[in-house]
């Protein structure tokens, strides 16, 4: 399913009647399937309204088939309609309440709206009826962890994972998670696990590093940074981090050599390394005060 990023208020029961397509005198596919093809066309033109009118057609020529109501709210929704996309999805679901896209397409635009449960409750039934994959638990469990229900959005990170363990941002993710809430252990070997499926990611091994400071493990920690700025050479950010773990191995000289590399941050740089510190528990007192003429 294709989602706008950003959509106008929706009240419960205020979605609009879907309405039937009126022919305009353009041309008229001769089947349900040419007209889906003559909206994917126009929709990947940005060409909307010519878009809807062709899904629309669909529509009154196989009205009976779920699919036909799930192409045009999806349109809608790519067009930042979610109003009529959550009128067409219920539409799609009441045809076929067995079908698990409707309800993850339902669960997708209650996310956005801040309406978790009912995001929550439409994903369950879309795992439930057969949607057991890993894109569905991520998203399952990324609206989990919005509704802070931690336990059961690690155990869907787990589920994602498990449905696809050679994909590295699942991972990821879960670690992340996982750091949050204390889990430690887990968090560092998932990373691990990241970094390793995703060698080309600078910024996995620079989270990977923050995580192997906060856990001592200041020499792998070093090595972090030094694998992310072999990808990503000379950023200031990687480099005064590098300068920190440095200095928590009581190596000045190196330190100071990174952090002169450094330079002078800039605002966007210095407010992410303010946040990187956090993340790596050097926001209480664990690094030593830097020179008074230190831009970092």
């Amino acid at each position: 399913m294709a989602m706008g990023d950003s959509f106008s208020f929706i009240r419960e029961g205020s979605e609009p009647e879907p309405r039937e397509a009126r022919p305009d005198g353009g041309y008229k596919p001769a089947t349900a399937e040419e007209a889906r093809r003559r909206g994917d066309a126009a929709l990947r033109q940005g060409e909307f309204d010519e878009a809807f009118r062709y899904y629309k057609l669909a529509i009154q020529m196989d009205g009976a088939n779920s699919e036909r109501y799930l192409q045009l709210g999806d349109a809608y929704a790519y067009a930042d309609q979610p109003a009529r996309a959550l009128a067409y999805y219920q539409r799609a679901r009441k045809l076929n309440p067995r079908d698990p896209e409707p309800y993850f397409a339902l669960g997708e635009i209650y996310r956005r709206y801040g309406r978790y449960d009912a995001a929550i409750a439409h994903f369950k039934r879309a795992i439930e009826y057969g949607a057991n994959n890993a894109f569905v638990q991520f998203k399952y469990a990324e609206v989990l962890a919005l509704s802070q229900q931690y336990a059961q959005a690690v155990d869907a990170g787990r589920a994602a994972v498990n449905h696809e363990p050679s994909n590295g941002f699942y991972r990821f993710w879960l670690a992340d998670l996982l750091e949050q809430l204390g889990d430690v252990e887990e968090a560092m070997q998932e990373m691990e696990i990241a970094t390793l499926l995703n060698p080309e990611d600078d910024y996995y091994h620079f989270r990977y590093g923050l995580l192997c400071i906060e856990n001592n493990m200041l020499s792998r920690a070093v090595e972090c940074f030094q694998r992310a700025l072999a990808l990503k050479p000379h950023r200031p950010l990687y480099l005064t981090l590098l300068g920190d773990a440095y200095t928590l191995l009581n190596e000045p000289q190196k330190a100071a050599m990174a952090y002169q590399q450094a330079g002078e941050l800039d605002s966007y740089d210095r407010a992410e390394l303010q946040r990187a510190r956090r993340l790596a528990g050097l926001d209480n007192g664990k690094l030593q005060p830097e020179p008074e003429d230190s831009s970092h």
